[in-house]
């Protein structure tokens, strides 16, 4: 057996039998953004380990609302200890949207700048926890869903996929910017929506003219499939093309103006769709391959350190497709460890 085999082998071991369990943590932080003291929620995965180099999955709650109510409105930390994923939770502040509310309204007219804190707070997440900035996902319920479509907008070059929950974009978003940068979107909204109808209204494009910008923008194949999952809810995606990027819609049938808990799947279903994306779009399609599982197009140290993160917790390291991550991925990562996709 080769030395570094043997190293690896050993840290392996040590990583999983050895050290302490860790306990999850649900931290409170604070950032400067332009003078304006602004706070968000940072959950860590049970045994975390910054060395894993995770995505991380924001939340913005809808208007009015607060990070703590974000938890609820879309619980992502199953997930997070299952698939090795730092949640985000911001706070929104009182704007010309409301109080607590994102300044989503029209060019930021109420001098709070969003897109600058979403970037900052990138920068710190990646400084103290050594995030994946090329697997940054950015998900939203009701009016604070007008927020992600701002950063599809402005932000493509840091945020990979949107989830707009409960929302359409504004008209004004679409409008008033080139949009040139593909980013995939999914996007879950229900029929009978008075907030955010589903045809759209004075302000606000319909879903069917959402659809076909994403779809165009992102060169995806220009006939979605559908699938019927049950409870009225239907699933229409459209493949990716040459461009790597594609795009999701679910909808409900005689659905309101319901939260992503309010779903039988909803956090799954993001994440499920989000996750198989870095910046460059489907990470299977720019040079992703077996074992490769932050998408640098080599099977090196962090893809171990992410197996090792996910040893018994989830599939977040699986390579034999039996949907967990366990001595066989590990050994099978190991041969393949050092060669490039």
């Amino acid at each position: 057996m080769k030395p570094w085999s043997v190293i690896l082998i050993s840290a392996f071991i040590l990583a999983v039998c050895g050290a302490p369990a860790q306990a999850q943590q649900l931290i409170n932080k604070n950032i400067n953004v332009g003078g304006t003291n602004r706070s968000y929620l940072v959950y860590l995965p049970v045994n975390f380990d910054p060395a894993e180099y995770m995505p991380a999955m924001f939340f913005f709650h809808g208007g009015g609302g607060t990070a703590n109510g974000g938890i609820y409105e879309c619980d992502f930390r199953p997930l997070a200890n299952a698939e090795r994923f730092i949640a985000v939770y911001p706070q929104a502040i009182d704007s010309t949207s409301g109080n607590n509310s994102w300044d989503c309204l029209g060019d930021y007219h109420g001098g709070i700048d969003e897109m600058g804190f979403m970037s900052a707070m990138i920068g710190a997440l990646a400084s103290d926890y050594n995030i994946d900035t090329q697997r940054v996902y950015a998900s939203v319920y009701s009016l604070g869903g007008s927020i992600v479509y701002d950063m599809a907008a402005y932000l493509p070059d840091q945020v990979a996929v949107i989830a707009p929950v409960a929302a359409n974009m504004w008209e004004w978003t679409l409008s008033d910017v080139n949009w040139t940068t593909p980013i995939a979107c999914v996007h879950i909204l229900g029929t009978n929506d008075f907030y955010a109808p589903y045809n759209g209204n004075a302000y606000s494009i319909s879903t069917s003219a959402q659809n076909a910008h994403f779809v165009a923008l992102n060169g995806a194949e220009t006939t979605p499939t559908s699938e019927n999952l049950g409870g009225n809810i239907t699933r229409y995606t459209w493949a990716a093309g040459e461009a790597c990027h594609g795009h999701q819609h679910y909808v409900r049938q005689g659905g309101g103006h319901d939260e992503p808990s309010d779903y039988p799947n909803g956090p799954e279903w993001i994440w499920d769709y989000a996750s198989q994306y870095s910046l460059d779009g489907l990470i299977e399609c720019v040079g992703g391959c077996e074992g490769d599982f932050n998408g640098d197009g080599t099977r090196d140290v962090n893809d171990i350190l992410t197996a090792i993160g996910a040893f018994g917790n989830g599939d977040g390291g699986d390579i034999d497709g039996d949907g967990d991550t366990d001595v066989s991925d590990i050994l099978a990562l190991l041969g393949l460890f050092g060669q490039d996709c």
